[in-house]
């Protein structure tokens, strides 16, 4: 197939131009096993993990001078890793900060959490990125189509923009095979401890050539419904529950993706994605054991989800460069309704939308010069219908966030001495026009924010890569109601309906070293990240309605670690990944720190966990004829809480276990999650130290898969 230029740069600034609201790009991502035709690396190195995160092209993982990690497929299968809260086990510095419902949950890395404004750590789907402004929740992406999830930890304003102060989450997705059919599928079911019946779950994906090496589609997603096993109590707990297992589950997700390559340096990708996660009751429980929700008056509670993401990616390779425009569409609806006894509920619906668009070009040529240019732009909104009802009473609060904000970036390298030292420089300079609206009008800011990244690199051999990097980064100001402030202002601490940005400044030595024989790896990073104008959760003066406030500077200074071994015993690794921080605050508004004693320098930042980890014990060997097994142990750990209510989360920890043999394409496995049976509470709610949320109680099953690509 010839190359076509002409016609091609023509489609791509199109797209960028005039793609409608409702369509979204995506660059194809390489695969772990098949390096793009930007990749530099030997043949030797074409074995390697390849990432996109730096959008210069293929780059191998051992040679990214930054904290990154790189996921595949494969190996988060093997590990039974099948949502975002199971792979946040495995990343040094992550923690699960607050979760609503199974499809509105909130992370953090290196950082504290709050559940309001933009989220600290950005998301992206390919080149889509998932924003709900002023509410941060994660994607409740299903990982059976994932080909690679790459984390990066600390801040990545230069590339990613105003999400990523903590860091960023990156999941690619699976190409359509333009050559050969494909298909994959999976059944599970299992048991929950208290659950009242069995969960169970189908899952596949299809991949089909319609004009072979030119044009294929693939179909993906599946459907699950997991069991209750809280209960649920009219009046206070009595030890005789009036409903049992109301807090059953369902999620549902369809992706299509169409990938058309009229020419060999020509790539179209328009993709589909609906996710559905439904929820009845909430994450939260008046206690975790024995679990239950009390006061419901034998009203039904719910929190439910419904999100629809169009992508549009046109990809140009030209002899030195390449041009990317990638144009997304998130729509959503979600929230909560939480029953009040004796005839009242709290409801509150989100319903973002955000349309993204970026056109960046890099270059791919061989020399030592590497670059990355590109702008930015997003239109959003974030209505809140949110209304109290009580006898005789109905109170509503709707709201609104809207955002239309540009940014311009680029980064540049330049490799001296044959590519053994790297000095890289990068600079995004962001608009923001933001503005909160309500039944008593709108406030609107604008803010001007530059954020910047300089690293020097040092790569001896190709098994050998040390780094020295500062960069920084930014969250937007949350926006919130008036009720708020009001309440805030009544135990006198400054508020205001918009904040101001918080910004983040990161500094940080990082080494990647692994054998010859590639057999043991380590990587270690020392990091040192101070937060300005610190943006936090602040009890309020009416009851039940707390607030937000920019109240001082905090200083997180931190180890991570990872180790990988693959022993002398055929078939076995071991693995450890770990962090351990110190998070203080450096100066708090005096003000601030009256009303609120855990607020005072030198003291803990609230809403961290001061270490993670996690201890995996993989096998798989060949026996018989034909026959694979296969085995992952994993024990996880969570270090304790200190929250801004002063109540204080122990720490935690998880066990988990797949079994498995495997023969052909086809495969059975027992799954464990949760052997231990850990109830937590690992995050406190207000009703009490035994209250809030914890794990899913400890769930057995078997799983079947079918794997044919």
């Amino acid at each position: 197939m010839r190359k076509f230029y002409g016609t091609a740069a023509t489609l791509a600034i199109a797209s960028a131009l005039m793609a409608p609201a409702a369509m979204a790009q995506t660059t194809p991502a390489p695969t772990s096993q098949t390096p793009s035709q930007n990749d530099k690396a030997s043949t030797e190195e074409a074995q390697d993990i390849i990432v996109t995160a730096s959008k210069t092209g293929g780059q191998s993982l051992q040679k990214v001078p930054l904290a990154i990690q790189a996921f595949t497929g494969e190996e988060l299968k093997a590990r039974n890793i099948t949502s975002v809260g199971d792979l946040v086990s495995s990343v040094p510095g992550a923690q699960e900060g607050f979760r609503q419902s199974n499809g509105s949950r909130f992370y953090n890395l290196r950082g504290n959490v709050t559940q309001n404004g933009d989220s600290p750590i950005g998301y992206y789907l390919d080149d889509a990125p998932f924003i709900v402004p002023n509410f941060g929740i994660a994607p409740p992406v299903r990982f059976l189509d994932i080909d690679r999830v790459e984390v990066l930890r600390g801040p990545q304003g230069t590339l990613y923009g105003q999400g990523s102060s903590g860091g960023v989450f990156i999941f690619r997705t699976r190409d359509p095979n333009l050559k050969h059919v494909q298909y994959a599928g999976e059944a599970e079911g299992s048991q929950t401890v208290g659950g009242q019946g069995l969960n169970y779950g189908f899952a596949g994906a299809v991949s089909v050539p319609i004009i072979k090496d030119m044009l294929a589609v693939r179909v993906s997603g599946g459907f699950s419904r997991d069991a209750g096993w809280a209960d649920a109590y009219f009046g206070p707990f009595d030890g005789t529950p009036d409903q049992k297992g109301v807090n059953s589950a369902k999620n549902d997700d369809l992706r299509v993706v169409a990938l058309f390559k009229p020419a060999d340096n020509v790539s179209i990708r328009a993709q589909y994605w609906q996710f559905r996660p439904r929820q009845n009751f909430t994450g939260f429980t008046a206690s975790v054991e024995p679990p239950y929700f009390q006061n419901t008056a034998g009203q039904q509670g719910f929190s439910n989800g419904d999100f629809k993401l169009y992508t549009l990616t046109a990809t140009v390779d030209f002899n030195a460069f390449s041009v990317t425009s990638a144009t997304s569409q998130l729509d959503g609806v979600f929230g909560i309704n939480i029953p009040l006894s004796p005839a009242g509920s709290f409801s509150s619906q989100f319903l973002p939308s955000m349309f993204a668009q970026e056109l960046r070009v890099n270059s791919t040529s061989k020399g030592p010069f590497h670059w990355v240019v590109g702008g930015s732009y997003q239109n959003g909104k974030g209505p809140q219908v949110n209304a109290l009802t009580l006898p005789g009473t109905l109170i509503n609060a709707d709201n609104n966030t809207i955002t239309k904000n540009y940014a311009f970036f680029g980064e540049i390298s330049y490799d001296l001495f044959d590519g053994k030292l790297v000095p890289l420089v990068g600079l995004r300079q962001y608009h923001d026009d933001r503005s909160f609206a309500d039944a008593g009008g709108s406030v609107p800011t604008s803010v001007d924010v530059r954020t910047w990244r300089a690293n020097l690199s040092y790569l001896p051999t190709n098994n050998l890569t040390m780094f020295i990097s500062a960069a920084t980064g930014f969250r937007p100001g949350i926006v919130q109601s008036r009720v708020q402030v009001q309440s805030l202002q009544l135990v006198g601490v400054p508020a205001q309906v918009a904040l101001s940005p918080e910004s983040s400044k990161n500094y940080e030595f990082g080494l990647k070293w692994r054998s010859p024989d590639r057999a043991l790896s380590i990587g270690l990073n020392l990091y040192q990240l101070k937060y300005t104008n610190l943006q936090t959760s602040v009890t309020g003066g009416i009851n039940g309605v707390n607030g937000f406030a920019n109240f001082g500077d905090a200083t997180t200074k931190g180890i991570d670690l990872e180790l990988h071994w693959r022993t002398p015993i055929k078939g076995l690794d071991l693995g450890i990944v770990g962090n351990i921080n110190e998070s203080k605050y450096d100066t708090i508004n005096p003000i601030i720190a009256a009303a609120q004693p855990l607020l005072k320098p030198g003291s803990r930042l609230t809403n961290t966990i001061g270490d993670n980890s996690r201890f995996d014990i993989s096998y798989n060997r060949d026996f018989g004829k034909d026959y694979t097994f296969f085995g992952n142990l994993a024990l996880s750990h969570s270090g304790d809480r200190l929250q801004a209510n002063g109540f204080r989360a122990r720490p935690y920890d998880v066990v988990s276990l797949t079994l498995g043999i495997r023969r052909g394409d086809a495969e059975l496995a027992l799954i464990g999650n949760n052997m231990t049976d850990e109830r937590g509470p690992t995050f406190i709610g207000t009703t009490g130290p035994n209250s809030g949320q914890g794990p899913t109680p400890r769930t057995i099953g078997l799983r079947f898969r079918l794997n044919h690509q």
